[in-house]
């Protein structure tokens, strides 16, 4: 098929793609804000010495990044709401289900990046009096947080291409929009190419955007606080 039907394609249903393409970039930033404090929280709980806290938080840990998105997709919105009595909407069901899998790998990353810190400051703080909170919010993790920001990038991208399955519980991204398109044309082909050149595009894009956030970010030794001026 030509370049110029492709482009006909691509104008005739503008408006599909377009509320695909919106759908779709909601469900990533959504799914990452929020997996973005989910995983905070599960690597808080994995480090503690509290086992209550911390076996829970390692199993939550270990499901989330080892089960397929397709299954949490499924699983949040069919079998959840029968544990909590609770139905959520395609939408809802598809952001749980991003934040889910992107909180376990980030816990990850969170975790990798906290431990990579001298111990030596832990035990610095900790001998000026300094809180084990006021530690990680001063000390820890604004330098963790820049050793982490290539793997938390990493995961939005992810993120963003792992919304090409949310279709199955019929949440209109832009996988959605090209099987109706299919259907109303029969041509599988051209359609679906054009969904892979535009998620080609995309990922292409939101890449190169975290690249320039990341180069534009201070180094963490521009805002760490000392210990001694806590």
């Amino acid at each position: 098929m030509s370049l110029e039907r492709l482009a006909f394609l691509v104008w005739e249903y503008r408006d599909a793609f377009a509320a695909g393409v919106l759908i779709t970039i909601q469900l990533s930033i959504l799914g990452m804000l929020i997996s973005l404090a989910g995983g905070l929280v599960l690597c808080l709980a994995g480090l503690s010495p509290t086992r209550i806290l911390r076996w829970p938080a390692s199993l939550l840990v270990e499901f989330f990044r080892n089960t397929p998105i397709l299954v949490q997709v499924v699983w949040v919105h069919f079998a959840l709401p029968e544990l909590i009595g609770v139905k959520f909407s395609a939408f809802t069901s598809s952001v749980i289900a991003l934040a889910m899998q992107s909180s376990g790998y980030l816990a990850e990353e969170y975790r990798a990046g906290i431990e990579s810190i001298d111990r030596g400051q832990f035990e610095a703080a900790q001998s000026l009096g300094m809180t084990y909170p006021r530690l990680m919010r001063r000390i820890i993790i604004p330098q963790a947080a820049m050793r982490m920001l290539p793997g938390i990038l990493n995961q939005f991208v992810t993120c963003f291409k792992s919304t090409s399955i949310v279709s199955v519980i019929a949440v209109p991204d832009l996988m959605y929009h090209a099987g109706l398109i299919v259907s109303a044309t029969f041509l599988p082909m051209p359609i679906y190419t054009i969904v892979a050149l535009m998620y080609f595009v995309m990922v292409l894009l939101v890449s190169w955007l975290v690249n320039v956030l990341a180069r534009r970010l201070p180094s963490y030794s521009q805002f760490v606080r000392r210990p001694e001026a806590a």
